[in-house]
Parts: C-alpha cells; sequence; structure tokens
C-alpha cells in the first residue's frame, strides 16, 4: 500500500458485509453497470469478504481457566487446538487465599 491509498475496509460480521455488498450491487448499477455485471461484481466482494471473515475468526484464541474451565476471552466455539489457558478472576482469589500470596497470570 503506498502513502495515497486508504487502507481496505474490515468487516467483522456477516450483516456487516451483507450490507456493504447490497452498496456494492447499487453503486455498480450506478456507473451503468447492466443487472449481471453488478451482481457478478457483489458476488465477488461477498465471497472475498466471507472467506477473509472466517479466516480472521480462525485465527482468534479462546482463553479458558486452567482450574475451573471458564471462558475468559476470545471465540466461544474455537477449535481445541486454539485454546489458550489462564486463570479466571474467581479461582485466582481462591488459589492466592489458598497459598497467603500473589498470583500473576
Amino acid at each position: 500500500m503506498t502513502a495515497t491509498q486508504t487502507p481496505e475496509p474490515v468487516y467483522h460480521t456477516k450483516g456487516e458485509i451483507e450490507r456493504e455488498t447490497l452498496a456494492v450491487y447499487r453503486r455498480a448499477q450506478s456507473y451503468g453497470w447492466g443487472d449481471g455485471m453488478a451482481e457478478q461484481a457483489a458476488a465477488e466482494f461477498y465471497a472475498y469478504q466471507m472467506a477473509e471473515l472466517k479466516k480472521r475468526q480462525g485465527s482468534e484464541i479462546r482463553s479458558v481457566c486452567a482450574w475451573c474451565g471458564a471462558h475468559i476471552g476470545g471465540p466461544v466455539n474455537a477449535p481445541p487446538e486454539r485454546t489458550s489457558h489462564g486463570i479466571c478472576a474467581r479461582c485466582r482469589r481462591t488459589v492466592e487465599a489458598e497459598l497467603g500470596m500473589e498470583v500473576t497470570a
């Protein structure tokens, strides 16, 4: 990307992509493109953005408590190979009380 180019927007939900796909279709029609060309442009945009969204969602890591298994952060439905472990606030307080010292995680 050069200094004069603007970064491509990042869409975070399927709904955002669907709304922008409709905007792409309407914009293509406003350029005088026929329905077939406008539909093709919108379809290509939708397919590309959905693939990018899926890649981004697949790269996120879920974090769970190593003591109780509670969800701490990240996508809830991430696969096991995309899961990391930490300690939740409740378990941290329990461990600190049992050990009589502060736990850093």
